[in-house]
C-alpha cells in the first residue's frame, strides 16, 4: 500500500492479514489509519524493513504500545531489519578510520603537486576505538577493529557483557553516564546509537569539548543524535582532528548546512548501507523472522524490538 486511497479498495484483505511488512519512506499515515480504521483480528506481527524504527515512534506510541497494553488478544510484535547491513557499515566505519590514519587527503593532494613527501604513517594497532552504541553495527565493527589490533571500549546503557545478544566482547565497558570521562580517552569515537528521545543531541558542545584533539568522530547511526552546529563548530576550531558522516538531522542534507564547509570531514549520503545486495540483506533478516512465526514461535524471532526502549 502507498496511499491512503488503496486502503479502501483493499478493505476484504485485512480481516485476513496475519502480518504487516513496513517499508521506511513509505506514509506512516497510512500504517496508523490502516490500524485504527481497519479491523485485522489476526495481526500478531509488523516488520520493519530498516534497523531504525525511528520512522515509527508515533505510531509505536499512540497505536501499538497502547493497543497491546490494554488488548485481551496476544500482543503484536514488531520487528526490524536489525544485523542485516552492519557488515557493511562495518566496511564503513573502518574505512574512515584509515582515511584519517593514513592521511589519504594529504597522499592525494601531495600526488596533485607532485610532491614527494616521506612523512611518517601512522598505524592504528593499539589505538583505542570507542562505540557509543554497542549493539550489532558496533559489535561487528569491534570485530574488524580487534584484527587491526586496535584496543576496544564500549559505552552503553548496561555497561557490560550481555552473552543473551552479545557475540563480541570489549575490552572495557562503561555506562552512558559516564560518557564525559571517557571520551577524552579515545582516539577514534564512534556513535551507532539509535535515534531516540534519551539520544536526541547526545553529542553536542560538551561532548565534542571532552575529545581529544587528534581524535576522529563517526556518526553512520542515526543523524538526530549529533548536534550538526556543534560539529561543525568543533571541526572549524580545531576541537577534534576530524569527522565521518553517514548521517544527518534532516536529509536530504540542504545546500545551506554548514557540514558542506566543514574543514577534515568526510560526508556520505546515509548510503553507507546501500550495498549492491541491500535487498538480498534486507529480505534474508525478515526470512529469518518469518521462519519462527510460520511455525508458531514468535519467542524465537531473529530481531525484536523494544518498543519502550525504541530499538
Amino acid at each position: 500500500i502507498s496511499s491512503l486511497d488503496q486502503i479502501a479498495t483493499l478493505e476484504s484483505v485485512f480481516p485476513k492479514v496475519d502480518a504487516l511488512l513496513y517499508v521506511p519512506g513509505s506514509d506512516i499515515k497510512i500504517l496508523t489509519q490502516l490500524f485504527q480504521m481497519t479491523p485485522m483480528p489476526h495481526l500478531s506481527w509488523i516488520h520493519c524493513f530498516f534497523a531504525g524504527v525511528d520512522s515509527l515512534h508515533s505510531f509505536i506510541q499512540g497505536q501499538l504500545i497502547p493497543f497491546n497494553t490494554n488488548s485481551s488478544t496476544k500482543p503484536i510484535i514488531l520487528t526490524n531489519g536489525r544485523g542485516a547491513f552492519s557488515s557493511s557499515l562495518a566496511e564503513y566505519i573502518m574505512a574512515s578510520v584509515l582515511h584519517f590514519n593514513k592521511q589519504i587527503v594529504k597522499c592525494i593532494e601531495n600526488k596533485k603537486q607532485k610532491k614527494w613527501d616521506k612523512f611518517a604513517m601512522p598505524v592504528i594497532a593499539r589505538k583505542t576505538i570507542l562505540f557509543v552504541g554497542f549493539g550489532n553495527i558496533a559489535q561487528t565493527t569491534a570485530k574488524v577493529a580487534r584484527a587491526f589490533g586496535m584496543h576496544i571500549v564500549a559505552l552503553k546503557r548496561t555497561p557490560e557483557f550481555s552473552p543473551d545478544s552479545d557475540f563480541e566482547r570489549a575490552d572495557e565497558y562503561f555506562g552512558l553516564d559516564e560518557k564525559l570521562a571517557i571520551l577524552g580517552k579515545a582516539d577514534f569515537v564512534v556513535s551507532t546509537l539509535p535515534g531516540t528521545a534519551q539520544t536526541l543531541n547526545f553529542f553536542g558542545l560538551r561532548e565534542f569539548a571532552a575529545m581529544r584533539k587528534t581524535a576522529v568522530f563517526i556518526s553512520c547511526g542515526r543523524g538526530n543524535v549529533v548536534d550538526e552546529s556543534a560539529l561543525a563548530n568543533a571541526l572549524h576550531q580545531g576541537t577534534i582532528s576530524g569527522a565521518a558522516l553517514d548521517v544527518y538531522q534532516k536529509e536530504p542534507l540542504d545546500a545551506s548546512s554548514p557540514l558542506w564547509e566543514c574543514p577534515n570531514l568526510l560526508m556520505t549520503s546515509h548510503n553507507a548501507d546501500f550495498t549492491t545486495d541491500y535487498f538480498e540483506l534486507g529480505w534474508s533478516t525478515w526470512y529469518s523472522n518469518l521462519v519462527p512465526f510460520m511455525q508458531g514461535e514468535t519467542k524465537a524471532f531473529t530481531t525484536p524490538v523494544d518498543l519502550h526502549a525504541g530499538y
